[in-house]
């Protein structure tokens, strides 16, 4: 990224910006060395490779202090625009925290962080907002595994032939003592960054096993299963593939009807070590599937590579499957594929009977959705 921005040349003595002076740029020093004055008595030098001009860049307000070339030197400019597209994209998390002590160092200057007069990198009041939201959530998810306030909905998944429900995705739920029902795209995501998600994946697969004899007693099928979702952090974890085993084993859990649902992210960023683990969990006895299929960055590649034995097609092909015509194509596509290899198919998102037909007609084998079902509570499945 760096390669593309166009390099300044100052001679030796030249300012390059002083106190109070606008901050439209912060710089890295490729060749030479400068000379930064806070006041008459604070001074540094910094060399090759090193920042200035942070600060007034990220808030936009006068530079703090006077920098002048020690000798021939050459810069790397940092447009304000490069850093606010990077910082948007951190973790909100992050950005808090930097723009704290941010504000704290503006402070300790009399000076503010942020003019309200003017348009701001971030919107602060935004960005705290967030950020204290999600740190209150981490808080509270170890208490939540503590208190029991996470309850398992399970979805059916139905044999799209004969209709009957052949297995259930484990959908964990929140209630939270003061927020009510929380989302799990906004919980999980916290947990994942923090990795509590890894605790919370244990509590997961072992409600599943807990719920497994009333929820098999639910089911009319030749291969009955139940789904539990992995994600990321799980397969980066010490000891994984030994809690499973041991989690099925005190449940007495059939392996063969343990289905470990994973997404094409959990793959890609540790391969190696994914396509390990994910061998000697099929080796137990438990199978894979691979979901929301065609939405992610290495499908064929997961395909071929790793033991996936489901195929689960993503919702926004099959939604729009009626009426767009590469959609279907699609989805033909995807399920004579995963035939090919053996697989199974299961179609996300089915919502109308018109949608089952076109399903049964292509081939697929399973099908989710509100047609079937809505998400449900062990109680009401």
């Amino acid at each position: 990224m760096l390669k593309n921005l166009h390099r300044e040349n100052f001679s030796a003595g030249e300012i390059i910006f002083k106190e109070g002076d606008p901050g439209d740029s912060a710089y890295i020093i490729d060749e030479g060395s400068v000379e930064v004055s806070v006041s008459s008595t604070q001074q540094s030098r910094l060399g090759k490779g090193e920042l200035f001009g942070e600060i007034a860049l990220i808030d936009q307000q006068p530079r703090t202090a006077t920098v002048r070339a020690v000798e021939n030197t050459v810069l790397i400019p940092i447009p304000r625009q490069l850093v606010k597209e990077l910082l948007e994209k951190t973790d909100p998390v992050v950005r808090h925290l930097l723009l704290t002590i941010l504000e704290r160092y503006r402070s300790t200057r009399n000076q503010p962080a942020f003019d309200p007069t003017r348009t701001s990198i971030f919107k602060r009041d935004t960005t705290r907002g967030v950020a204290t939201h999600q740190l209150r959530l981490a808080h509270d998810i170890a208490q939540a595994l503590v208190e029991e306030q996470f309850e398992m909905f399970y979805q059916p998944i139905c044999d799209l032939s004969s209709g009957r429900i052949s297995g259930y995705e484990a959908l964990i739920r929140w209630h939270h003592p003061t927020e009510g029902l929380v989302s799990p795209l906004d919980f999980l995501w916290v947990a994942e960054q923090t990795g509590q998600i890894r605790e919370i994946g244990l509590w997961t697969l072992e409600r599943a096993c807990l719920d497994w004899p009333t929820l098999r007693q639910r089911i009319n099928h030749h291969n009955p299963f139940v789904s539990v979702n992995l994600s990321p952090s799980q397969l980066t974890g010490d000891g994984f593939v030994d809690n499973v085993r041991v989690i099925v084993s005190q449940h007495q859990m059939p392996a063969a009807e343990l289905k470990l649902e994973l997404t094409e992210t959990v793959i890609i960023n540790n391969p190696d070590l994914a396509l390990q683990l994910l061998s000697k969990l099929t080796e137990a006895g438990s199978t894979l599937a691979l979901d929301d299929f065609g939405t992610g960055h290495s499908g064929l590649d997961a395909l071929h590579r790793y033991p996936i034995g489901t195929m689960k097609i993503d919702r926004s092909f099959v939604s729009q499957m009626l009426t767009s015509h590469n959609s279907a194509n699609i989805v033909q596509a995807s399920i004579d594929l995963a035939h090919s290899l053996k697989m199974d198919v299961v179609a996300e998102g089915i919502e109308t009977e018109e949608e089952r037909l076109a399903l049964l007609e292509r081939g697929c084998d399973y099908g989710q959705g509100w047609l079937f079902g809505k998400p449900a509570s062990l109680r009401s499945v």
